[in-house]
């Protein structure tokens, strides 16, 4: 894994924050083979980061200096593994751009390391997969998978990173670090 994409709405905060924190986490640890990037599944190119994002960017020792970037197939087939900020992120660049399922995942889904977490996402993600066949073939989904799929997603924790858009500072301090709090175990994944 040597090529990391974060994806958000507009790529002005939480996925702008992503790639600069771990940017700055990749050089002190000496990692770097890795390349990050990021993008907005809504964004619009070129557009600056937000002020706050910027100032929280500042704050941790990283470069401010970004401009938005729009999701594209080329920033896919680039990534060995897009990392979103939410569900609802990961379901888009999905629906978009379904030959690189394999590679997309929420940010917290991605680093998780609960063991019994990790073998629910497994069986909702072969479940959802099948029934994502069946949808393709018109072939009918049963009641017992529904069911199923809604009781393995209560179970689960909640993968989306609050949106800070608009928000005071304090918000914005919040969501970096609910993020650097990933992007400590991604590091440690991608030293071992």
């Amino acid at each position: 894994m040597n090529r990391i994409l974060f994806v958000c709405t507009g790529n002005t905060c939480r996925s702008p924050m992503a790639e600069g924190i771990l940017r700055r986490m990749l050089k002190e640890q000496g990692l770097n083979h890795v390349e990050v990037r990021s993008a907005g599944v809504a964004a619009m190119d070129g557009a600056p980061v937000s002020g706050h994002a910027a100032a929280v960017l500042q704050e941790k020792g990283c470069s401010r200096d970004m401009r938005s970037t729009a999701l594209t197939a080329n920033l896919l087939n680039w990534a060995d593994v897009v990392l979103t900020m939410t569900s609802a992120h990961k379901q888009n660049a999905i629906q978009q751009f379904p030959h690189s399922v394999e590679k997309i995942f929420t940010l917290k889904e991605f680093v998780e390391d609960d063991p019994k977490t990790l073998q629910r996402l497994a069986e909702l993600g072969k479940l959802v997969a099948d029934v994502e066949l069946k949808r393709a073939l018109s072939q009918p989904i049963t009641n017992e998978e529904r069911a199923r799929i809604r009781s393995l997603e209560r179970e689960l924790p909640d993968y989306d990173i609050a949106d800070p858009y608009g928000g005071p500072m304090f918000l914005y301090r919040e969501c970096a670090q609910d993020i650097e709090n990933c992007l400590q175990k991604l590091v440690r994944k991608l030293k071992a």
